[in-house]
C-alpha cells in the first residue's frame, strides 16, 4: 500500500494504525483467507472505540483485502483464480507502463542503480530457493523502477497490486518449493535482466513487452501453486442418502 507523506505520518490516526496491522496480519495469513473479524474483538484488541476500527475495516477493504457485512464484521477474500487473474494482469499493465514511463524519465546514474540490483536479484535466486525472497527483491527493483518513471499514480496502484500478490503468493508451500525447484525465478531473473538493459537503453516497446513477460512467469508459477493449494484444501461433498420408505 502506498504510504503518503505528510504531516500525517508522523502522528497517524488509530484508524490508519489499525489497518495498517489488520493488513500486515492478513498478508502473512496470520488471519487467513475466508476469516471473520468482529468489530468488537479488533476494538478489544487495540483498546479503542468502535469508530476507528469500523474506518480501519472501511480501508483495508478498499484495498481489496476484506470484505465488509453491515451488523456482522467483515471476512477476509477467499482465494480465487477470477480475482488472482485479475491481480495479474493489472500487474503486467501497470508494470508495463511504468517501465516504458522509466525509458523516458531514468537518469544514467538511476540506471547504473538499476544493473547494481539486478545483480544481487540474480544472486538471490542463485542462492535460494525461498519464493517469498525472491519475490522481495524483485519488487524492490520493481519500486525502484516505478519511482524513477516519475509516475505518483502508477506507482500507487502498483503498490496496491503488489500487495494482493504478495497475500496470494501465500499459497506456495516447503513441498511445492521442493518439487518444483526454482525454474520460475531463474526464468524471471533472465527476463528482469533482459528488461534492465531495454531501460538502460531507453527502448519503451521492448522494456513494455520484458516487463509483461517477467509478470507472465510469476504468474503460471502461482496458477500451478494455486491449483495443488485447492486440491489439498477442498472439502469433500458429504454424501445424501435418500430415506427409505417404510
Amino acid at each position: 500500500m502506498a504510504r503518503n507523506t505528510g504531516d500525517d505520518d508522523s502522528a497517524p490516526t488509530q484508524d490508519r494504525v489499525i489497518a495498517r496491522l489488520l493488513i500486515d496480519d492478513i498478508v502473512a495469513w496470520r488471519i487467513p483467507p475466508g476469516a471473520w473479524i468482529r468489530e468488537r474483538e479488533i476494538a478489544a484488541r487495540f483498546g479503542v472505540s468502535h469508530a476507528p476500527v469500523r474506518e480501519a475495516f472501511r480501508q483495508v477493504a478498499n484495498i481489496g483485502l476484506l470484505k465488509v457485512v453491515p451488523w456482522r464484521g467483515a471476512f477476509v477474500i477467499d482465494l480465487d483464480q477470477h480475482a488472482a487473474d485479475e491481480v495479474y494482469e493489472l500487474w503486467k499493465a501497470l508494470f508495463g507502463v511504468a517501465c516504458r514511463l522509466a525509458c523516458a524519465e531514468m537518469s544514467d546514474r538511476d540506471g547504473r542503480e538499476l544493473m547494481h540490483r539486478l545483480v544481487e536479484y540474480k544472486d538471490v535466486t542463485l542462492r535460494t530457493e525461498n519464493t517469498f525472497e525472491h519475490l522481495n527483491v524483485s519488487n524492490r527493483i520493481g519500486r525502484f523502477i516505478a519511482k524513477r518513471s516519475n509516475a505518483p499514480l502508477a506507482l500507487e496502484l502498483l503498490d496496491r497490486v503488489a500487495l494482493l500478490a504478495r497475500w496470494q503468493h501465500n499459497v506456495y508451500t516447503n513441498s511445492y518449493i521442493e518439487t518444483h525447484g526454482n525454474e520460475a525465478a531463474r526464468r524471471s531473473a533472465a527476463l528482469y535482466e533482459t528488461l534492465c538493459r531495454h531501460i538502460v537503453a531507453r527502448d519503451g516497446d521492448a522494456a513494455d513487452a520484458a516487463a509483461r513477460a517477467l509478470i507472465g512467469v510469476t504468474q503460471e508459477s502461482f496458477e500451478q501453486a494455486l491449483e495443488e493449494y485447492k486440491a489439498r484444501h477442498s472439502k469433500p461433498r458429504a454424501s445424501r442418502r435418500r430415506a427409505k420408505s417404510a
